[in-house]
């Protein structure tokens, strides 16, 4: 299939992509992309043509209030983008999956890492934006705007907001999901890229999150003058080999065998 439409009870749809591989008991590649982001990103085109390429399924989609998914900017919240990517997860695959997450996704992919790992046979996290909902509350905020918004406002999508919508609430759901705050329980290979230029999720924050992971096996790798977006020609192949090592390590096989092995 190409895409289709996932509805839910509640009424509410997402707009997802699932491409099976050549042997379902094997890991396919699972896209989560970033916040003002869809699918049909750079690096999800990218991730589909490996996938395609190495005979792996491949799995992405729109998160709440994103490309063609339900939702209006207000009606983005952390917890119901993690409950996307676990429904998501329950409809269309049975084995574990490697997660590829960009910036916001990748802090939706952290927190399946933490909550939902039986579904994560590897992660890999592309300028991952942990948290990043606390520095915008603590840092790009003033008190004004903090007053405003817990008055019921709602900042954007404006052109002074740089196309972001913000309402309290996001911050206070926001809050119930950090993971830069204590130990994240999880043993699989995790990878983690980022670009020493990047204006929107420092480079220290992939450092970060590599000290709150219990994983043994997790790398780093940092590219010098490299911005936010990780998309151009040369990024999106150290993203690909990047890939073909988790592969390799794993020598192909069902990584459903080390995942049930924690």
């Amino acid at each position: 299939m190409t895409t289709e439409i996932f509805k839910r009870e509640d009424g509410t749809f997402l707009n997802v992509e699932f491409i099976p591989g050549k042997d379902a008991t094997k890991a396919g590649i699972v896209y989560l992309h970033g916040l003002l982001s869809s699918m049909k990103s750079k690096k999800g085109q990218y991730l589909k043509a490996f996938a395609k390429a190495h005979g792996l399924s491949y799995l992405s989609f729109d998160f709440t209030a994103h490309g063609k998914s339900w939702g209006k900017p207000y009606d983005f919240m952390i917890s119901r983008c993690l409950k996307d990517a676990i429904d998501v997860l329950n409809k269309y695959v049975k084995v574990p999956q490697i997660i590829v997450g960009s910036s916001m996704g990748g802090w939706i992919g952290l927190l399946l890492c933490k909550h939902y790992s039986e579904k994560v046979s590897a992660f890999v996290g592309l300028a991952a934006g942990a948290d990043f909902m606390k520095f915008v509350w603590d840092n790009l905020l003033n008190e004004n705007h903090r007053i405003q918004l817990k008055n019921g406002a709602i900042f954007g999508p404006s052109e002074e907001t740089r196309g972001y919508c913000f309402t309290y609430q996001m911050f206070v759901d926001a809050a119930e999901h950090y993971i830069l705050t204590e130990k994240l329980d999880y043993s699989g290979s995790v990878r983690l890229i980022c670009g020493d230029k990047d204006q929107l999720v420092p480079f220290q924050t992939t450092f970060r999150i590599k000290d709150v992971l219990t994983s043994k096996d997790v790398q780093i790798i940092c590219i010098k003058d490299a911005g936010h977006s990780l998309s151009s020609p040369e990024e999106l192949s150290v993203i690909g080999y990047t890939l073909e090592g988790i592969l390799k390590q794993n020598d192909n096989i069902n990584f459903a065998i080390k995942a049930t092995n924690h």
